[in-house]
């Protein structure tokens, strides 16, 4: 958009012309002292008049971080005046605060600075801000609009507490302790040299002490495959309106789920039952673990509930499992039993929100609906599907942050220990 004159200029136009003309034809003189303000309004603004357009820069345009983080939006403007009023406002967004609020007068050298505050994590695209420059003598305006400005989110991932819950690993080359003998970091046994064995094993010690070659026998360290499961068929939201849904706990337990086995070399996979969050296929290392940030700060608030449960297509028995789901839908809890069924190592993840289908939140309805009434039937029934997957070796367990699965991982991780019988012996 061009500079243009502003309605104030145009005023001063047609005053000076109308009382000129007026003091002509009346012969009055003392009506062209009216028309002086006028007069050298038009004269300011003639001396003012631009040599150039105005040219407004906004950064960042694109920018990715961490739940908790914000975002400095800087906005400068070029223009051809040595001094001008500039002004910036911002349209609201929900689930987004700015600092300041709406608008603010920019400074005429360095611009001015808006702060974008996410709520949580997710996809924020922010509109346009609207520009105004205006020169001091109120004759010249420019209107224009930024850049829009993406703002991405990604979900804290904090590290889990306690073990790693892996009871039989199932690869060849990790972080976690197996029952087989060979090359490792844990010490198995020690035992009298054989041929073949490496001499960096020899336990110098025991042999100067007992008089013959002794070696430190190993247990190998294995790794395992990871599959998070996420029930997204409902988003189900507290009664505080701010508080955190069951796809806010979700996400976030994947988030932290998936850098705890990245961390021991695990190959980590995403399967969502429903159509919020995306799948995210197998893999390790950093890479994986960023990948799964980058689905996760992108899943879809907006999608509505979904009835057409998406199953596992294939699971290798062994593989460990983290079923997260509000659990309130029949056919996600028979998946969870039919993965169990298959082989895996279950945990399931409670990301209902806290206090809802309580006799605190059903006082929240209207007493004239039975709204309240059917959640608290609904939280019942919810109890004895919990009851009858714990009575089937599946521990459920609910999120609420990092140390939510800390004693399920070391029970888990404890039945490595557990001595075993083999038969025909």
């Amino acid at each position: 958009m061009r500079i243009g004159y502003t309605p104030a200029l145009q005023r001063s136009i047609v005053a000076t012309v109308a009382l000129g003309l007026l003091a002509v034809a009346l012969a009055r003189p003392d009506v062209v002292v009216l028309m002086v303000p006028f007069l050298l309004h038009l004269t300011w603004g003639w001396l003012n008049r631009p040599t150039a357009d105005v040219r407004i820069e906004a950064t960042p345009r694109a920018v990715v971080i961490p739940e908790g983080d914000s975002v400095p939006f800087a906005v400068t403007a070029t223009h051809p005046w040595r001094g001008a009023l500039v002004t910036a406002q911002w349209p609201m967004r929900e689930g987004v605060a700015f600092d300041p609020d709406t608008a603010t007068v920019m400074d005429d050298d360095s611009g001015t600075e808006m702060v974008i505050e996410p709520e949580r994590w997710g996809r924020y695209p922010i509109e346009p801000a609207t520009v105004s420059v205006r020169d001091l003598s109120g004759s010249w305006g420019w209107v224009g609009e930024t850049s829009k400005v993406a703002v991405t989110v990604r979900p804290a991932s904090a590290t889990l507490e306690g073990g790693s819950g892996v009871a039989h690993p199932i690869g060849i080359v990790g972080a976690h302790r197996s029952r087989h003998r060979g090359d490792g970091s844990d010490l198995a046994d020690v035992r009298e040299f054989r041929p073949g064995d490496r001499l960096r094993r020899i336990n110098w010690r025991v042999t100067s002490r007992l008089g013959l070659l002794h070696v430190n026998s190993t247990l190998t360290e294995r790794d395992t495959d990871v599959l998070i499961v996420a029930d997204t068929l409902l988003d189900v939201a507290p009664a505080d309106p701010d508080g955190s849904t069951s796809l806010d706990a979700t996400v976030r337990a994947i988030a932290a789920i998936s850098r705890h086995y990245v961390g021991f070399g695990d190959r980590v996979a995403a399967h969502d039952l429903g159509r919020r969050v995306g799948h995210v296929p197998p893999g390790s290392g950093p890479r994986q673990a960023r990948v799964v940030l980058n689905v996760l700060s992108r899943a879809n608030r907006d999608v509505g509930d979904w009835q057409l449960l998406r199953r596992v297509p294939r699971l290798a028995s062994g593989t460990l499992v983290f079923f997260c789901s509000p659990l309130l839908e029949r056919e996600a809890a028979d998946e969870l039993v039919r993965l169990r069924r298959l082989g895996a190592e279950v945990v399931g993840v409670d990301t209902l929100p806290v206090g809802v289908g309580e006799f605190d939140d059903v006082r929240t309805f209207d007493r004239d609906s039975y709204v309240g009434e059917a959640w608290m039937i609904r939280r019942m029934e919810r109890d004895d599907v919990l009851v009858r997957l714990r009575s089937l070796g599946i521990p459920v367990t609910p999120w609420r942050g990092s140390g939510s699965l800390a004693s399920v991982l070391l029970e888990m991780e404890a039945e490595r220990s557990v001595p075993r019988r083999v038969m025909g012996r």
